[in-house]
């Protein structure tokens, strides 16, 4: 029986302790709430989830993925094992790579990469957005990392990295196109490894099926408002370059930590951030490694194009290029950048190490430093992430109007995102259409501070034209031939007034009065069953080929290392 040497098992320990630390309230049994971390509290594969619905399928596959793991866990324990999961992920990946840069790093530099990964802000951004499909990705980028590398040097096989990439094709779009730039760019320079950039590519290919195919058929286009509202802006005095370089910089103000408006914090992390990369960069061509650092860069000048758009060419490249909208938010592709500045912290901590007499201490300051820089990143972002219980009316509603009848469901508010009073009044996307399993039409534009980004869905577009001339809610979703109309009235919008039994269209009736929900019955008649159409099968079929063949080579690949291990144990 072989034991694991205290240097593997010490940094999972240190990052699963730090991963609780961050996540905290996040925890419990029941599920977080928190602007896109929308997950149902019972697992039903809705046709939102499945991307039946005729709405752009940004979902997809991450939420049918979270739904199956539900179902065996349940929701909220599926929830909170994600998103603990992520982080070890991300941290241990971190000294990994550090440890591939400078093979002679001890255990003590090692744990500074692993606090680094966890604790910094694109890690607190992203949380609070709930883009945990972007933290899957980002968590993934150091193993991926090393696999190329290794292949680089003939000790993998050239599909390995391909492998990780099918993996991330989990988290959909957001997630896909972080691994495809960490992998692809390694791959291609300096001096291309054909096969393994074709198994990478055909991949990435093949896990994007599911949601590219519907997209690129029901020709949807990103709208011109969206290019300035979702590139990269400032959160410290320094400016959107500084920002960015430290990990921050989300869109969403919202997200932005209140101690990087500090100029003494912007510059100490700045600061900090550069004596790192320096260092990684460093190692990694000492170690011949430099391709390495080659995402890194991409993604950090991209992202910064993102908020310069010199010349409209960011803007033409996300408008006008098919799949362009994807790069829309661009400040995702700085996870390279960000692990490449904790990998190289630890290679900065070796060195600090050497000082004579006061080298430990100064890898303990340097260990401490990311979190005395970000302390709101403790404990949930100060509570912003933490499971709620979702009210039992809600619950029940949802599953006797799952049950019945096929029909499509128009929701009111007419707004994606609400501030639930059971939540805290915390920012976070509608649940129904992730519980009601009938399609649902829902206002799928994006409310921003100055600006609203239309969405991309025609049904609900006629619906807020109507609104906007003076429609009743109810009468404009009824014209476009819903069954039935949710309203939410704990929803923190004002627009969830009581319903006027009065003012409802000749027909209709209200079939369930809660004290957090409404249900209105406009028609008896049901509707077509939701099913996926014949392109969205074909996507979910290549997907999950894809997923099954990626299986397959890291099953033989595992046989194969054993059965080697094996021999050379007995020669």
């Amino acid at each position: 029986m072989r034991v694991r040497q205290p240097a593997t098992v010490v940094p999972y320990a240190v990052a699963a302790l730090v991963s609780f630390i961050v996540l905290g309230p996040a925890l419990g049994r029941e599920v977080v709430l928190a602007y896109d971390l929308a997950w149902s509290p019972d697992p039903r594969f809705t046709p939102f989830s499945l991307g039946s619905d005729g709405s752009v399928p940004r979902a997809v596959p991450s939420d049918a993925v979270a739904i199956a793991l539900g179902h065996v866990l349940g929701a909220g324990p599926a929830q909170g094992l994600v998103l603990f999961a992520t982080l070890v992920l991300a941290g241990v990946g971190a000294a990994r790579l550090a440890a591939l840069l400078a093979p002679d790093l001890a255990l003590g530099p090692r744990l500074v990469a692993v606090i680094a990964a966890i604790w910094n802000p694109f890690v607190l951004e992203r949380l609070v957005i709930g883009h945990w499909t972007v933290l899957l990705a980002y968590a993934a980028v150091p193993h991926l990392l090393v696999s190329c590398a290794k292949v680089r040097r003939d000790l993998r096989p050239a599909w390995s990295p391909a492998v990780g990439v099918a993996a991330c094709g989990v988290g959909g779009a957001n997630a896909l196109v972080i691994a495809a730039l960490a992998v692809l760019v390694v791959l291609a320079v300096p001096r291309a490894r054909w096969q393994a950039l074709a198994y990478a590519a055909g991949a990435t290919v093949g896990v994007s099926l599911v949601w590219a195919l519907p997209a690129l058929v029901s020709g949807v286009v990103s709208a011109p408002a969206g290019v300035a509202a979702f590139a990269a802006r400032a959160d410290t005095p320094l400016g959107v370059l500084a920002s960015v370089a430290t990990g921050g910089g989300l869109w969403n103000p919202a997200t932005h930590p209140v101690e990087r408006s500090s100029v003494l914090v912007a510059a100490g992390a700045l600061l900090l951030v550069l004596a790192s990369v320096a260092a990684g960069v460093r190692a990694a061509r000492d170690e011949a490694l430099l391709a390495l650092a080659a995402p890194a860069v991409l993604g950090l000048v991209l992202a910064w194009l993102s908020a310069l758009d010199p010349f409209g060419l960011w803007s033409a490249v996300v408008l006008q290029l098919p799949g362009g909208g994807i790069l829309r938010d661009a400040h995702k592709l700085i996870a390279p950048w960000v692990v490449l500045t904790a990998a190289g912290m630890a290679v900065l901590a070796r060195d600090v190490m050497r000082v004579r007499g006061a080298g430990p201490v100064l890898v303990v300051v340097l260990a401490a430093l990311p979190c005395t820089l970000l302390p709101s990143l403790t404990w949930g972002v100060g509570g912003r992430v933490s499971a709620v219980e979702v009210p039992t009316d809600l619950r029940s509603v949802t599953a006797e109007l799952s049950a019945a009848g096929e029909g499509t469901v128009g929701l009111l508010p007419w707004s994606q995102y609400r501030r639930y009073d059971w939540n805290e009044r915390r920012v976070s996307l509608t649940l129904i259409p992730r519980m009601v399993d009938h399609p649902v039409l829902f206002d799928d534009s994006l409310p921003l501070q100055d600006l609203s980004v239309p969405g991309e869905n025609p049904a609900a577009r006629r619906v807020t034209e109507r609104i906007g001339q003076g429609v009743d809610p109810v009468q404009a979703l009824a014209a476009e031939g819903v069954r039935w109309v949710v309203i939410e009235k704990r929803s923190g919008l004002s627009a969830a007034a009581a319903v006027d039994v009065a003012d409802l269209p000749t027909g209709s009736s209200v079939v369930r009065d809660g004290p957090s929900v409404t249900v209105v019955e406009l028609s008896s008649v049901e509707g077509r069953a939701a099913g996926l159409s014949r392109i969205g099968l074909i996507g979910w079929v290549a997907t999950c080929l894809t997923w099954l063949t990626a299986a397959a080579c890291l099953t033989r690949g595992s046989y194969l290392s054993r059965r080697d291990r094996l021999v050379r144990s007995r020669s």
